[in-house]
């Protein structure tokens, strides 16, 4: 009859599937194109503070977190947090698993190695080391251009 699922809570299902099995095959750019479709149908039809809506922020996270994009996985996580807390509260295992995500990728925002090429000692002042200065042995009493003495 013409009918299409494009737009619908149908469509943001299976898109959501299609996500969940390509972030779990390891295609996370790809799983999070599909998550931010089944979002966007989701906070359309059944608003930003749904459960469903709140568990594609947490899956989205995981995308962003997978890419090592920390401070879009922190928001994601935290949005994630706020709609799973305010639907089940503070005791609920979901509520504690948005926390572990949240917590978990901002420790990982610190969670680096600096490493620094190797250089060669800078030598010490010999007014430092308590020498004293010594003269330069070059030309004495030679002149620059400007104190020559200039030619007939």
């Amino acid at each position: 009859n013409g009918d299409t699922l494009e737009g619908s809570p149908e469509a943001a299902l299976a898109y959501g599937a299609i996500a969940g099995t390509l972030f779990h095959l390891g295609q996370y750019p790809v799983a999070l194109a599909f998550y931010q479709k089944a979002l966007s149908i989701r906070e359309q039809t059944l608003g930003e503070v749904h459960m469903d809506t709140g568990l594609l922020y947490n899956n989205i996270g995981a995308c962003y977190d997978m890419l090592n994009r920390v401070t879009e996985a922190i928001e994601s996580f935290s949005r994630a947090l706020d709609v799973i807390k305010f639907q089940f509260g503070m005791s609920h295992p979901r509520t504690a698993t948005c926390l572990r995500n949240l917590s978990r990728v901002k420790t990982r925002r610190f969670d680096f190695t600096v490493t620094f090429a190797a250089r060669k000692a800078t030598p010490c002042p010999p007014s430092l080391l308590g020498k004293p200065k010594t003269a330069k042995k070059g030309k004495k009493g030679a002149k620059g251009k400007k104190g020559a003495k200039k030619k007939k």
